[in-house]
């Protein structure tokens, strides 16, 4: 099995879980559009608040935002700027891409890993809640998705740089056989 087949492989492996996760936060989506309905329709339809249901909105944003990260970049929907690169040819743009994902998009996401470890932890080990009378138990959980980022940003980083390795070797195969 040749470098490119076998990094091609691992993509597809490390791809996976995120487009799962991808589903879910479509569901998420969904369901963050009701919450926020219920939330404009009770206080201004009854003049009713729940503190549970505001935050339950906010937790649902962050667990979109946080973990769709790593979907966007997975669908090549995240912000770049392509003025250069336009020009360059595909090879440049696979070594381009494969020194982003490796040099700054990975070790970007170890960064936020490591850095939020202690944060979430303590989180964690005092059963941290919300504030607010009526409001969401376990805050805790809302920010493991800061970790959460972390991996999965990471993990689609990984898929990317094989991925754009395998077009690399690929190329380098078809020069070396003609």
């Amino acid at each position: 099995m040749a470098l490119a087949d076998r990094l091609l492989d691992l993509a597809r492996a490390l791809d996976a879980p995120v487009r799962w996760l991808g589903g879910l936060l479509a569901l998420l989506v969904l369901l963050l559009v009701l919450a926020g309905f219920a939330v404009v329709l009770l206080r201004y339809g009854w003049d009713w608040s729940q503190p549970w249901l505001r935050e339950t909105v906010l937790a649902l944003n962050a667990a979109i935002f946080l973990l769709g990260a790593a979907y966007a970049l997975q669908r090549d929907e995240h912000v770049r700027v392509d003025v250069l690169s336009r020009h360059w040819s595909p090879r440049t743009r696979a070594w381009v891409e494969l020194l982003g994902m490796l040099g700054v998009v990975l070790p970007f996401a170890i960064f936020i890993g490591v850095y939020s470890l202690d944060y979430v932890l303590h989180s964690w080990r005092i059963g941290e809640s919300s504030s607010e009378p009526g409001g969401l138990p376990a805050l805790w959980l809302q920010k493991s998705l800061i970790l959460g980022m972390a991996i999965t940003l990471g993990l689609q980083a990984l898929a990317r740089a094989a991925r754009f390795g395998a077009r690399i070797a690929a190329a380098d195969d078809a020069e070396h056989s003609a």
